[in-house]
């Protein structure tokens, strides 16, 4: 009988230490997240990254779909939330906790390659259209700077604008630009950096409230990934 009685025990020890199961909220954000068809899965150098960084640290997760200002405000409240992915800034900076980097590139203003517009600093931009994309850390940028600028819904939006010649600098990450343009293929507009605006870390961003060693596990794992030359590799394939 004593036998059975600790036999439980241990079970029911068991599955009080079990790891939680990682709730992540994703943004349609090319080439980090990529959502080609509600009906397809995601991909981008984000998704990729997830996907082997939860391979090698054994954590598990689910994808939950949300709309991003809402899932931001849940990851701040909920224990096992995470964002994937988000941009560290000083706004955000006491919200979250940034377990592991995604990628780490600048935000820049860019402008048509034959444009005539000369940026040497913020001054500059004085009675130009500038865009960034809505709730972005970007627009955060400009406005803590006192920059005016138009705020889009998405990124592709930025860029047709830009191109078109309604809007004259597009401000956005590096990488972002890049994949756009290459998407667009021999119709694109060549587009250069006019300016660059900041350095920038995109993360695996968490709430304060996920277990340290389960966030250990992923800020470790992505660490690797990056060491080893996979991030690189991966990042590689949608941008050159």
């Amino acid at each position: 009988m004593r036998k059975w009685f600790w036999l439980a025990l241990c079970c029911v020890g068991s599955l009080s230490r079990a790891e939680p199961v990682i709730n992540l909220y994703t943004v349609d954000y090319p080439p980090f997240v990529i959502q080609d068809d509600p009906g397809h899965a995601q991909r981008g150098i984000a998704i990729e990254l997830m996907s082997q960084a939860l391979a090698r640290s054994g954590v598990r997760a689910q994808y939950v779909d949300l709309p991003w200002k809402r899932a931001q405000m849940q990851v701040q409240t909920e224990e096992n939330g995470c964002l994937l992915p988000l941009t560290r800034s000083p706004k955000r900076e006491d919200l979250y906790r940034w377990v592991g980097v995604i990628d780490e590139s600048s935000q820049s203003l860019f402008i048509p390659s034959n444009s005539k517009v000369k940026i040497h600093d913020l001054a500059d931009l004085k009675g130009l259209r500038v865009v960034a994309l809505l709730g972005s850390s970007m627009a955060e940028w400009l406005r803590r700077h006192l920059v005016s600028f138009s705020e889009l819904p998405t990124t592709e939006d930025a860029y047709r604008e830009l191109s078109s010649g309604v809007a004259a600098a597009w401000a956005v990450h590096a990488p972002v630009a890049r994949y756009l343009v290459k998407k667009q293929g021999s119709g694109a507009l060549p587009i250069r950096e006019a300016l660059k605006l900041q350095d920038t870390s995109i993360y695996l961003a968490c709430s304060h409230k996920l277990p340290d060693d389960v966030a250990l596990k992923l800020g470790a794992a992505l660490k690797q990934l990056r060491e080893d030359g996979t991030s690189a590799r991966i990042a590689a394939r949608y941008l050159e």
